[in-house]
């Protein structure tokens, strides 16, 4: 049995919360807070394909080119929905995640890392790919860089993972978000009771 690592847990995917739990969701440059109402799986599968040359509108993928971020319009949600998914290429080509499109995920002060076909050697399971998207108008973006000398006709990239429905918990009274501005998440437990804390979108620092 794999151990407890949270939500970026090495093993298979699985559920970061149960029915009914809450979450401290990071978006918009701030916390926001759910209680997870319903929860499915979301199997790899045709549907959850996305070819980020089709969604440009192009013919093909030039060597050593890149296409520029896209919307991936299968993982555009309600508002209330949340997604857990994992991720890799069906192509010889690299994926760079943006949420929402300013912002890039998998960042360092000077690096953004990428996922390529190499990605499950090293990561079985693919862990350290998961992301999350939550709710309308606050899509995630996909880049397709093309590290081969030749052309390719594809750059095609797999998700699946979990759909969620929730509701919105009501927001933290200035006491309890006062204190979680100063970096007291504990506090929270104060008002709504348990939480786990997730990022839905990228954060610099």
């Amino acid at each position: 049995m794999w151990e407890d690592y949270g939500i970026y847990n090495p093993g298979p995917i699985q559920p970061v919360v149960k029915f009914r739990e809450n979450l401290g969701i990071w978006t918009q440059n701030g916390w926001e807070y759910y209680r997870a109402e319903y929860i499915e799986p979301m199997p790899r599968s045709a549907p959850l394909v996305a070819d980020v040359v089709a969604l440009a509108g192009a013919t093909g993928l030039a060597a050593n080119a890149t296409i520029q971020k896209q919307v991936v319009v299968a993982l555009q949600l309600n508002d209330k929905e949340l997604l857990q998914l994992r991720w890799e290429p069906l192509d010889n080509v690299e994926g760079v995640l943006w949420e929402q499109s300013g912002s890039g995920r998998f960042i360092s002060r000077s690096a953004q890392a990428r996922v390529d076909r190499g990605t499950s050697k090293y990561d079985p399971y693919l862990a350290t790919t998961t992301f999350f998207v939550l709710g309308r108008d606050r899509d995630m973006n996909l880049e397709a860089r093309n590290p081969m000398g030749v052309a390719t006709p594809t750059a095609r990239f797999a998700f699946w993972g979990y759909r969620y429905v929730l509701s919105a918990l009501k927001p933290l009274d200035s006491r309890y978000a006062a204190a979680v501005q100063q970096g007291d998440l504990s506090a929270v437990k104060n008002q709504i009771g348990p939480v786990t804390w997730i990022p839905a979108e990228g954060r610099a620092s």
